[in-house]
């Protein structure tokens, strides 16, 4: 009698954890990314680009968090690939490809402007580099200053950082 509950205990936790773990399953594998470039111009405006691997499978790409529009997906020449949207903008499904993919798309809402200071905290969890525009001179990374001299930005890798600058800041130093 005891193994005939058992079974039956076991038969009706299989089913109901069935539908819990198939919740989890996501659409196609992560893809592999060969570089993220976040690129910032003056007005605040915000375009992102990846560069994904060629598959012969389709590849899922989360996308960087903010309002997102204009997403497009190309490959090396800039001819336009298949891809589907994944949720509500939360990812693309990029299908399989013999050539490297891509994904463009701008974002809004991300950064915010306080005293001529221009905030966003970014979390991104892939190796993401980050242009600035050219008035640009001092960027904070989690209040550390990073100096661009001539450089146009920054690389963060597994990036989760409170980002801030400003635009045409006088350069002080104090001996």
């Amino acid at each position: 009698m005891k193994t005939k509950f058992f079974g039956l205990l076991v038969i009706l936790l299989t089913i109901s954890v069935i539908p819990v773990a198939e919740a989890q399953i996501s659409f196609g594998e992560k893809a592999v990314q060969k570089s993220v470039e976040v690129t910032i111009n003056s007005a605040g405006d915000v375009h992102v680009r990846h560069v994904i691997q060629s598959s012969n499978i389709p590849k899922q790409v989360e996308l960087v968090y903010g309002t997102v529009s204009d997403i497009i997906v190309t490959n090396e020449q800039g001819e336009e690939q298949q891809f589907t949207v994944i949720g509500d903008n939360n990812g693309v499904l990029i299908m399989p490809s013999n050539e490297k993919s891509v994904l463009e798309y701008n974002i809004e809402d991300v950064l915010v402007q306080k005293d001529n200071v221009w905030t966003w905290n970014f979390r991104y969890l892939e190796t993401t580099s980050f242009i600035f525009p050219e008035e640009v001179d001092v960027v904070y990374a989690n209040d550390r200053t990073v100096f661009l001299d001539d450089k146009k930005g920054i690389t963060c890798h597994g990036c989760q950082m409170l980002l801030e600058y400003t635009i045409d800041e006088p350069k002080k130093f104090k001996i």
